[in-house]
């Protein structure tokens, strides 16, 4: 079922399939028509055109580079993205940022990371340097060096007063994350924390959607959770679920997408906070609730099954993992194993999936 559910990951224009597929053809869409790109939160790990590849059968994709793909494959949309990367050097930095952030979306890691930058990393400039840096992390692994360079560049996007409240709010966050998810260093995350919410609230009332706001309650959650106070933690992350289903309430179809996406991320951080204190039904709940934001994603299912074999729920979760597998890409070689241990009673405990 990959080719179909993930044809937007091959031609940029197919809308179905799991919300990030989706997000992939509306980012499509946009880029072709030149408008301004969604700011969609999900990016594909360095192996998932790997995935794509083992169930693809016949079906010619692009793993690397856009360009290995067939020209008589082609979408329109595919077409434009394969000639501006063939002009990159003659596009404006709004243009290179555009190619970046689309190639991002489709998970081209080694291209993006193999392309020159601009001279002048500001603005537009800034936010194309970390694209970049974060390609060169995930396609060379962990680098001191580059990492020291995407905290630079997030800390410079932070502290440009020229730049838009809302990018400024957006890499505030970002290092907050940065610093949670790596060296794990308490100053930093309070100092970028304070950053935040400085940003926050001396901003004028509307400045922040909705959508932006859940994501920032999400993310500086990481810094009570990193200090043990999980009841700050939860209710962190009640006003960034409340937040996100305002958001969906309100959107307009061209949002609704984004708005989707943040709700199922909410739900799932929250899964992960109730079961780092062992609550395991606020848990079950949680994600029982992020497979119905997005059914058709096996990750979620493969979570959810996850879980309900650390609770000894053995049947339960072979029919998750078995949905899973029909889904395909990136879980089908997981869950399948999974169903066969759930059939031989081998499963007794497993991490819920990141």
């Amino acid at each position: 079922m990959t080719p179909y559910r993930l044809a937007a990951y091959h031609d940029l224009d197919s809308y179905h399939g799991p919300l990030h597929a989706r997000a992939v053809a509306d980012t499509g869409r946009r880029y072709l028509a030149g408008l301004p790109l969604p700011p969609y939160q999900f990016f594909p790990s360095a192996s998932f055109r790997t995935a794509l590849v083992e169930e693809a059968g016949e079906l010619a994709i692009a793993v690397r580079d856009p360009r290995e793909l067939p020209a008589d494959r082609r979408s329109a949309v595919w077409q434009r993205l394969c000639s501006d990367l063939d002009d990159w050097q003659r596009l404006d930095v709004a243009g290179q940022l555009a190619v970046a952030t689309v190639l991002a979306r489709l998970g081209f890691w080694i291209t993006l990371a193999g392309l020159p930058l601009p001279g002048d990393i500001s603005g537009n400039g800034l936010r194309l340097a970390q694209r970049h840096c974060v390609a060169q992390r995930l396609v060379a692994g962990d680098d001191r060096t580059v990492t020291g360079r995407l905290r630079r560049l997030l800390r410079a996007q932070v502290e440009d007063d020229d730049l838009p409240l809302p990018l400024r709010l957006a890499a505030a966050v970002g290092l907050v994350v940065e610093h949670a998810r790596s060296d794990v260093s308490a100053a930093a995350m309070a100092h970028w924390q304070s950053m935040a919410q400085a940003l926050v609230t001396h901003a004028p009332w509307g400045t922040y959607s909705d959508i932006l706001l859940s994501a920032y309650w999400r993310g500086i959650s990481f810094v009570p959770f990193h200090r043990g106070d999980h009841p700050q933690v939860r209710e962190m992350l009640e006003i960034s679920e409340r937040l996100a289903r305002a958001a969906l309430r309100a959107a307009v179809p061209e949002r609704r997408l984004l708005a989707a996406e943040n709700l199922r991320l909410v739900l799932m951080t929250r899964a992960r906070a109730a079961q780092a204190r062992g609550r395991r039904g606020e848990t079950e709940e949680y994600l029982r609730a992020a497979v119905r934001a997005d059914p058709e994603d096996p990750v979620t299912q493969v979570a959810l099954a996850d879980f309900l074999v650390l609770v000894g729920h053995l049947r339960q979760a072979r029919d998750h993992y078995r949905r899973a597998a029909e889904l395909g890409a990136p879980c089908t070689g997981y869950a399948r194993g999974q169903i066969d241990n759930c059939r031989a009673d081998r499963l007794t405990s497993v991490p819920i999936t990141p």
